[in-house]
């Protein structure tokens, strides 16, 4: 109940300063929320909560997908998945995912938020076990990365609460892979994360 009241006290903040993307989608769905509570129709209000945070979590996918490597030359890519699941399943997050093909190469490049899985991956990024596991310390653009052998994969924790995860098939360079998580727009991350 006290969650379902702050949320519609939040619906002036949310009114005043729309997601360009969705704006009317975001702001009907609060409306109705506001309107069914005032009404005391609680499963009405949740239900139009849940859908104005899903099309939020819409909006904020796919500003992350300005952040993939664009599709280098010779290369093909797959079309961009998105998912964002509420805090429900699997304690929600979006991710955001991109496949690239060179031949007998392939890439994959991962970006997770909003995550509670990812405070547990982030400890093993900057922990003695990740070195114990294979893992090394990399930097590449002043970033710290640990870069997986075994995995053939590069990894980084990007504004405290997003992963980026870079990885290849056995056909695929450890340079290659260097240079797309070098191509992923973390500048731009790094704001989006805040």
């Amino acid at each position: 109940m006290r969650l379902l009241f702050g949320a519609l006290l939040l619906l002036p903040i949310f009114g005043a300063h729309p997601s360009p993307a969705r704006a009317d989608d975001v702001t009907d769905q609060m409306d109705q929320a506001r309107a069914a509570y005032q009404k005391h129709d609680l499963p009405t209000a949740v239900a139009a909560l849940e859908a104005a945070a899903n099309l939020l979590r819409q909006a904020q996918a796919d500003a992350l997908k300005a952040v993939l490597p664009p599709v280098p030359s010779g290369w093909t890519a797959d079309q961009v998945d998105t998912s964002s699941v509420a805090a429900a399943v699997l304690g929600g997050g979006t991710t955001v995912s991109r496949t690239y093909h060179k031949a007998e190469q392939q890439v994959d490049v991962q970006i997770i938020t909003d995550s509670p899985m990812l405070q547990g991956m982030a400890m093993l990024i900057n922990s003695p076990l990740a070195a114990a596991a294979g893992m090394k310390t990399v930097v590449i653009g002043g970033r710290p990365m640990s870069y997986a052998p075994n995995d053939n994969s590069y990894m980084t924790l990007v504004g405290g609460k997003t992963i980026v995860k870079v990885g290849g098939n056995k056909a695929t360079p450890e340079a290659t892979l260097h240079d797309f998580i070098a191509a992923v727009d973390l500048a731009t991350l790094e704001k989006l994360a805040h």
